[in-house]
């Protein structure tokens, strides 16, 4: 073969293999108009899915670039060179659970060929606004960021969620029986048929409680495409579709749920060799491997290596107490984005419990209603399919294959409550099966079934029961604002060493005592005992070093000891800070961000959720950083589709400059909402700005 003939074969066999290969389809940004309301809210119009998808990753780029790519960061091993030690855990968790290797094989077989497109649209969003804006990008390297990066850290991070992080913790504190533990990230959600409703329409409330501030606050934005992608609601950093919200026909509420969403195995180590694990009945060599970690210390990034191991049940973490391994499902399937983006595309229920089917997002229950009237609570996510034979108690110490579950729990046997006749659902992180009315409930079971409740759903479930019925608009918010914990439930029960104090015993306490005696349980900013009773909590929570949830649903009660040592610390603290015992709620806790402050209502576990930390020592002030953050009310009717009314926690944008960086904050501490519309004609007409990406800097505009 002469060399002509050669060059003319390499031509044609490069064509025909380039022909196998699809590129992604470049966005032009032209296509893509953004239109910021009066909040600085965008509203995202394109032809096609992709298009919006960019205009998403722009529009929350040019409010919050920072947050976006520090969520990214971890899928490329960057975080740890960040953020140093906290950054560096996230960087581990995708070596330790093979995420980077799980996702590179299964990309392109799992995920449809239409979504990867979306993903496409979306990651050049978010590469085209790093090029345009070079000195707001955090660290060059990690660009181009790729589909593949993004659902690393939906994998990753959902993974955590989904009871693995919560795993680890308890294995690291020595405290493994306590696994069924719950953290202070919660949620509200409420839904009412339109029978059950004074006017005649269905009710949402979603309420979803997250940090107020970072990589996983909620932000608010309105996406749609002339392929039918049409939903308003929040997301986080890093998201490529809405998380929680409403399109025009039907939306939803995710609050976290706790079922047993995987398992912990005390390893038994070959006293000979401890390389070696049992495992039915002989010595099997753990599979290893070195994480590769940068880390930022001291202002100053070095290298880490730290040894990884695997056995037939998961990885393994080292601890004190000896080596555990995690096997957990929420890891094996990469698929939660894709399930996310079809239920925002559903338009109605049959379409979005086929989305649900796929059981791919991990974890959280969904409470749901649309126009035709269906309500619904789903308890989803993927529990391990378990043999109910077995012990299941941990940590788990059998090592055999009969631990070893391949399956998970199937979609018609996790807890649902579908249209009852009550004519509501609801849930705030209790179990799923006090979700309705006494005689509607759900009554199935499973093993690692949530079975705890909290005082926000001992509220949820008495208000509802006591108000009046049909029920109205009016009443409903009143419940979900309520700020008081319930008289005769797991408050009471675990807190009752606390109200029940001698106080003649305690006379350095007395008076202190006396008004825990006196108080009405309530956390609204002009109560005079309800802020002794914040800083009695944190007292507690920190002592403990457990969430404030924990403490309401362990075995183990407040003890009289550890009541009056916070009570103590409690007064000491007051005393010391503003001079009396007696000051308001609203003096103490605070809702602050750049120059605004504002006393706020709300306590921790109530519905009008507020997690404060110690912000200001020396004057005894502490700020708002989770709970309440954004929330939705949803109206649902033939009519008029879905009318939504909304409020964030801060505003749209990031930025202390802008004007969106607290411009709701006044509505959001007078617990009031701002419309929104799907009304394309009317968010152009009312607009503050209309652009397309790249067209100006909104930077600028703020």
């Amino acid at each position: 073969m002469n060399f002509n003939t050669l060059l003319k074969t390499i031509v044609v066999f490069y064509l025909l293999f380039a022909a196998t290969i699809t590129l992604p389809a470049q966005i032009n940004p032209a296509n893509v108009t953004i239109a910021r309301d009066s909040f600085g809210v965008p509203h995202i119009f394109a032809k096609t899915d992709a298009e919006v998808a960019y205009g998403l990753a722009w529009a929350h780029s040019e409010d919050n670039f920072k947050d976006i790519q520090l969520s990214m960061l971890a899928p490329k091993n960057m975080l740890g060179s960040e953020l140093g030690k906290d950054g560096v855990l996230f960087d581990y968790a995708m070596q330790f659970l093979q995420i980077d290797s799980i996702v590179e094989a299964r990309y392109e077989l799992d995920l449809s060929p239409q979504f990867r497109g979306v993903l496409d649209g979306y990651v050049q969003g978010l590469n085209d606004y790093a090029a345009a804006h070079p000195k707001e990008v955090l660290k060059k390297k990690a660009f181009p960021i790729t589909g593949k990066d993004v659902i690393k850290g939906y994998v990753m991070n959902t993974s955590l969620m989904a009871g693995l992080g919560m795993a680890l913790k308890a294995a690291k504190d020595d405290k493994i029986t306590d696994f069924f533990s719950a953290n202070d990230v919660g949620s509200n959600a409420v839904a009412v048929d339109p029978e059950h409703m004074a006017d005649g329409k269905g009710y949402l409330a979603i309420n979803s409680h997250q940090p107020i501030e970072g990589r996983f606050a909620w932000y608010e934005a309105h996406v749609n495409s002339d392929e039918g992608w049409n939903m308003i609601g929040g997301l986080f950093p890093g998201g490529m579709s809405i998380f929680v919200g409403s399109n025009p026909n039907l939306g939803w509420a995710h609050t976290t749920n706790y079922h047993n969403f995987g398992d912990i195995h005390l390893l038994e180590i070959n006293p000979k060799n401890k390389n070696q694990y049992k495992y039915d009945g002989e010595w099997r060599n753990f599979k290893k491997d070195k994480a590769k970690l940068r880390i930022k210390l001291a202002g100053i990034v070095i290298g880490v290596k730290k040894k990884l191991e695997w056995t037939e049940y998961g990885p393994v973490f080292k601890t004190k107490q000896g080596k555990y391994s995690f096997r957990f499902p929420g890891y094996m399937d990469i698929k939660a984005a894709e399930q996310w983006f079809l239920m925002n595309k559903a338009s109605n229920f049959k379409e979005f419990e086929t989305a649900i089917k796929m059981q791919s997002v991990p974890l959280f229950n969904i409470v749901y209603a649309d126009v035709d009237g269906n309500i619904m609570l789903h308890s989803g996510g993927r529990v391990p399919e378990r043999d109910p034979k077995l012990d299941w108690t941990y940590p788990i110490t059998a090592a055999t294959s009969a631990y070893k579950w391949d399956k998970i729990v199937p979609y018609d046997r996790m807890p649902t409550v579908l249209n009852p006749s009550c004519g509501y659902v609801f849930n705030a992180n209790n179990t799923p099966l006090k979700a309705t009315g006494d005689t509607c409930d759900w009554t199935g079971e499973f093993v690692g079934l949530q079975r705890f409740m909290y005082n926000r759903g001992d509220q949820f479930d008495r208000l509802l029961k006591e108000a009046p019925k049909p029920l109205t608009v009016v009443k409903l918010n009143e419940i979900k604002f309520n700020t008081s914990y319930a008289p005769n439930g797991t408050y009471m029960s675990h807190f009752k060493a606390m109200y029940t104090l001698d106080g003649s015993k305690y006379p350095d306490i007395t008076d202190a005592i006396q008004k825990l005696k006196n108080w009405n349980l309530a956390g609204d900013a002009d109560n005079k005992d309800a802020a002794l009773a914040l800083i009695i909590h944190d007292k507690l929570s920190k002592k403990h070093d457990v969430p404030f949830a924990f403490l309401m649903i362990q075995q183990k009660l407040v003890s009289e000891e550890d009541a009056v040592w916070a009570i103590r610390e409690a007064k000491k603290f007051l005393l010391k800070t503003h001079g009396t015992l007696d000051v308001p709620l609203g003096m103490v806790q605070r809702h602050i961000r750049g120059e605004v402050s504002l006393p706020a209502s709300g306590l921790r576990e109530v519905p009008r959720a507020a997690d404060a930390v110690l912000f200001d020592k020396k004057k005894g002030i502490y700020r708002l950083n989770g709970g309440d953050g954004y929330i939705q009310i949803v109206r649902y009717s033939k009519d008029k589709g879905a009318e939504i009314l909304s409020v964030n926690a801060y505003g749209a944008s990031d930025h202390p400059d802008s004007p969106h960086y607290t411009d709701q904050m006044e509505l959001f501490n007078n617990q009031q909402f701002k419309p929104m519309t799907f009304d394309k004609t009317t968010i152009l007409k009312n607009a503050l700005k209309v652009y397309t990406p790249g067209q100006i800097d909104w930077n600028t505009m703020r």
